[in-house]
């Protein structure tokens, strides 16, 4: 069963772009389909690679919050930046705190997802249930694929669709 969902914000959820200034645009579908694992009870925590207070203010941007209202529109649970753990992907530390912020104990109940052969190292070092490589950043197949995966997908959206248990709705 899966209880958490750890996405990396950049590549999954929102698009990589070479312009910094530019603001990041939202992977389509990305809103209804973390809407639809929240329903089902499925946590959302997003990895950011910038500081924590540049991801919080790029989810405002974006018109989103950190919530556990699961009415709250454009909500994720939680937000773990590389200045919030002691070593960035591929350590498995930003997966831990992911746990720690939404309450999970069971590291099998986790579903890392990312875009980058680092981000699917630190799910793997962490002992994540699944480990899920997506197309819609900055790496291809052929990179995802030498990584030991569970599910290679074109976006994030995919996930809704994945033969993986949720938990209980909540």
């Amino acid at each position: 069963m899966i209880t958490l969902a750890v996405l990396a914000f950049e590549g999954a959820v929102v698009r990589r772009s070479t312009d910094a200034a530019a603001p990041p645009l939202l992977v389509k579908g990305v809103e209804s389909t973390l809407a639809e694992l929240r329903r089902r009870g499925v946590r959302v925590v997003l990895v950011c690679e910038g500081r924590h207070q540049d991801a919080v203010d790029a989810l405002a941007r974006l018109g989103w919050s950190v919530a556990d209202d699961l009415r709250a529109p454009r909500a994720v649970d939680g937000v773990v930046a590389v200045d919030d753990v002691a070593s960035a992907p591929p350590a498995p530390f930003v997966v831990h705190h992911a746990m720690e912020l939404a309450g999970t104990l069971d590291v099998r109940q986790v579903l890392v997802a990312g875009d980058s052969i680092a981000m699917l190292e630190a799910g793997r070092s962490a002992g994540a249930g699944w480990v899920v490589g997506v197309l819609s950043g900055a790496a291809r197949r052929p990179e995802l694929a030498s990584v030991l995966h569970d599910a290679i997908l074109s976006d994030v959206n995919d996930l809704v669709a994945l033969a993986v248990p949720a938990a209980p709705t909540r």
